[in-house]
């Protein structure tokens, strides 16, 4: 352990031990403002979080209004904690979501409280310590929206968008440097019926219904500025569009990637990167790595450093991770990482790559939902052990706020 872990293991248990709280009482009474909340600035998030829910001093020292900016300002790409969404899904019962610190020596999983009692059903996304979360229920068929702040506990609803005709959704949720500006975009298959005699001949797949009448398959895209009060409908879809899979995987520079089917070949389908820019709401293609994209889905996106990642299982002999060093630049990307996928041996495992951390070591998801890290100088992985892990869930990196959800959008409080 080296003198800065220590350091922090002595700050964290200074508030987390109660055998410590009559000594916090007396340093509450006896250090100047400035001092107390410099020290909570540099505190883990889920240590401040115990500080506020078992101390009446320590509740209103956090709601202090200088204390938001000061610990910003101590929290870096590089040590963020972790939400945590368990997959485990039964109808009209809201998904469980939780937190945990990514380094460091507290590594309880703890719980995070639905948002004014909604039914979480999915993670769209997170950026500048918000989350985006569809809900369970609602007036409206399409899904309904919130932006959440978890450690705060406020939230802004997303009003809800129309509904088309036996239509699929997803969501991807940004912010853009530039305008800063928050958005929500929409992406919608939907079947659309056709009066017609005759289909117009650059019309696909249309399936004949009745005499004059045809269906034909539609893509939109729509996209929300929080902020405002409705969605608006964007410009012509790229055709490649279509083949994209999911929700949006990594957001860098203000825009949104995916990973898209460039083409259907013989043994499968072949793999690239499309992006949404976010401030001018325009699509385009990404540079992919000077590699074969393999042709299965494991193939995934994420951000390194603040860099495009792109990891892939190779033939199950090495796990391949690509970083893009210069957004936008196809020379730019360099194989940085290569190791063994039977690292725990029986089956090759397939990483999601979560983030990297300040001492050098990549963060990583196996298949089987244990987190790992990678020490790429001594090559080897550590499972990493925390108490209260789910069996199912999706890891995300989150930089936590204590800025309120409407203070950090720049809304009306």
């Amino acid at each position: 352990m080296d003198a800065e872990e220590e350091r922090e293991k002595k700050r964290v248990k200074l508030v987390d031990d109660p055998s410590n709280r009559a000594m916090v009482q007396r340093y509450l009474h006896d250090l100047p403002l400035d001092m107390l909340l410099e020290i909570l600035s540099r505190l883990p998030i889920a240590s401040l979080i115990h500080f506020k829910t078992t101390s009446h001093a320590g509740y209103d020292l956090i709601a202090d209004p200088g204390l938001p900016l000061m610990f910003r300002n101590q929290v870096s790409d590089s040590n963020p904690c972790l939400i945590l969404f368990n997959h485990n899904f039964i109808a009209s019962r809201s998904r469980q979501l939780y937190f945990v610190d990514s380094e460091g020596c507290s590594r309880k999983v703890r719980k995070i409280d639905p948002p004014q009692h909604s039914k979480v059903n999915n993670l769209v996304g997170s950026c500048n310590g918000l989350l985006c979360l569809s809900l369970i229920g609602g007036s409206s068929e399409s899904e309904s929206l919130l932006i959440y702040n978890p450690f705060v506990g406020d939230a802004v609803r997303v009003p809800p968008a129309n509904p088309f005709p036996n239509q699929i959704e997803v969501f991807g949720f940004g912010f853009h440097p530039r305008t800063g500006e928050f958005k929500v975009i929409r992406i919608v298959w939907y079947e659309k019926i056709l009066t017609v005699v005759d289909p117009a001949p650059d019309v696909e797949e249309v399936e004949e219904v009745d005499e004059g009448f045809a269906i034909v398959d539609e893509l939109i895209v729509q996209v929300f500025t929080v902020g405002t009060t409705e969605w608006r409908k964007i410009g012509a879809t790229p055709p490649q569009f279509e083949d994209v899979i999911g929700p949006p995987e990594a957001l860098v520079e203000g825009s949104l990637h995916w990973v898209r089917v460039v083409e259907r070949g013989v043994v499968g389908p072949i793999f690239g990167i499309i992006s949404f820019e976010l401030a001018d709401e325009v699509f385009e293609e990404i540079p992919h790595p000077p590699c074969q994209l393999f042709v299965s889905r494991l193939y995934s996106l994420s951000v390194l450093n603040g860099c495009v990642s792109a990891a892939r299982l190779v033939d199950n002999l090495h796990f391949d991770i690509w970083v893009m060093k210069q957004y936008h630049v196809k020379e730019s990307w360099v194989k940085q990482f290569s190791f063994d996928p039977y690292f725990a041996g029986g089956w090759p495992s397939f990483f999601t790559v979560i983030c990297a951390l300040k001492n050098g070591e990549i963060l990583l998801q196996n298949d089987d939902s244990s987190l790992v890290s990678f020490d790429p100088v001594e090559n080897r992985f550590k499972t990493l052990q925390m108490s209260g892990l789910p069996n199912e869930f999706q890891a995300l990196p989150f930089l936590p706020s204590l800025f309120s959800a409407k203070a950090t959008m720049n809304l009306q409080v």
